[in-house]
């Protein structure tokens, strides 16, 4: 699937229909299990055992953690979204943050159906998507917490460009496929 045909899926499914969801089912951290248990066109339902996988990666403990905040995050930026009108330009930049949150999901959902047995190749794939999402909770927490206390700062969003070229998207695809929205 190309990239482009990726943005529009899940500004078509996800953002589009403000359709809010939990994508974290079990957090990995105050269970054993790390459970994304959404099945649709985009997201394959996967488990894994934070206590087993640990041993062999040793990144996905951060990866959970890292995770558990995306999606609280997104999940937020959905529910506030409907209540900011079309015209104020953080309404975009938000609804474009949770584009790049779902798609870091979607590569983690990737990451975890992958096998069953991983190697040191594997946790250095784990520590590349920490590394990109953890750009992305930074700017996202920062963006929505001004957001919330009445400024915007959103020369932030500079700082991910690196993980726009990790998920293989670019800002200008995102724009082009959101522009018919606001």
């Amino acid at each position: 699937m190309s990239q482009s045909n990726l943005i529009r899926i899940i500004i078509q499914n996800y953002i589009e229909s403000s359709n809010c969801f939990d994508i974290i089912t079990k957090d990995g951290i105050t269970t054993d299990q790390f459970a994304i248990s959404r099945s649709d066109s985009l997201f394959v339902q996967v488990s894994l055992s934070i206590r087993q996988v640990h041993l062999q990666i040793p990144a996905i403990l951060r990866s959970v953690s890292i995770a558990k905040n995306l999606d609280y995050y997104q999940n937020k930026i959905c529910h506030e979204i409907s209540s900011i009108p079309d015209t104020e330009q953080i309404k975009l930049i938000l609804q474009i943050l949770r584009v790049i949150i779902i798609a870091l999901f979607l590569k983690l959902d990737k990451l975890m159906t992958k096998k069953t047995n991983y190697s040191l190749t594997d946790d250095n794939h784990f520590l590349e998507w920490n590394k990109y999402s953890e750009q992305v909770l930074i700017a996202t927490s920062t963006i929505f917490v001004g957001y919330q206390r009445g400024s915007t700062e959103t020369k932030i969003l500079d700082t991910i460009k690196g993980t726009l070229n990790y998920i293989g998207i670019s800002m200008s695809m995102i724009d082009k496929e959101m522009s018919y929205l606001y």
